[in-house]
């Protein structure tokens, strides 16, 4: 079996398959019915496989998403109700970047690829995301929107 680890110095444009980059952002709907999206915060490949890999994808998935769920690769919405619910769960993360290195699977061998891919954190690049995310989610809070995340 070969194991295969992600290149941290690979630019963002080269990241291919299992592999993968997302994007955070925050929504609400206008007076006019409108929905809207902004997405305000990308999650590179080191801070998504984190997520998962931490279990933060389950934790915000227990917020039963109106549109989801969250991990599935395409978007899913937290209600407004539920963002002060995610901020913490953001919080709470962070915990996890200090004083360990985490070496996390990201897909396993398949029948007919002897393949294993892994990613090692890099916490420091993890913590700023987490950073981004919690402001986003401090923001969409007080003004009364929900959360839009692409992981």
């Amino acid at each position: 079996m070969n194991v295969v680890y992600f290149d941290h110095a690979m630019p963002a444009q080269a990241v291919e398959p299992p592999f993968a980059s997302g994007e955070a952002g925050v929504v609400w709907i206008e007076s006019t019915g409108d929905v809207v999206t902004a997405p305000r915060v990308p999650i590179p490949p080191n801070s998504l496989h984190a997520l998962h890999g931490h279990g933060v994808v389950r934790q915000l998935n227990a917020l039963d998403p109106l549109i989801g769920p969250v991990g599935g690769g395409s978007e899913a919405v937290i209600a407004p109700a539920k963002a002060e619910q995610a901020l913490r769960i953001f919080y709470e993360a962070d915990r996890m970047t200090y004083g360990a290195r985490h070496d996390l699977l990201v897909r396993a061998p398949g029948e007919h690829d002897l393949v294993e891919y892994r990613i090692v954190i890099d916490n420091r690049e993890y913590q700023r995301t987490l950073s981004r995310l919690q402001y986003m989610t401090s923001t969409a809070a007080r003004m009364g929107q929900g959360i839009v995340l692409r992981v």
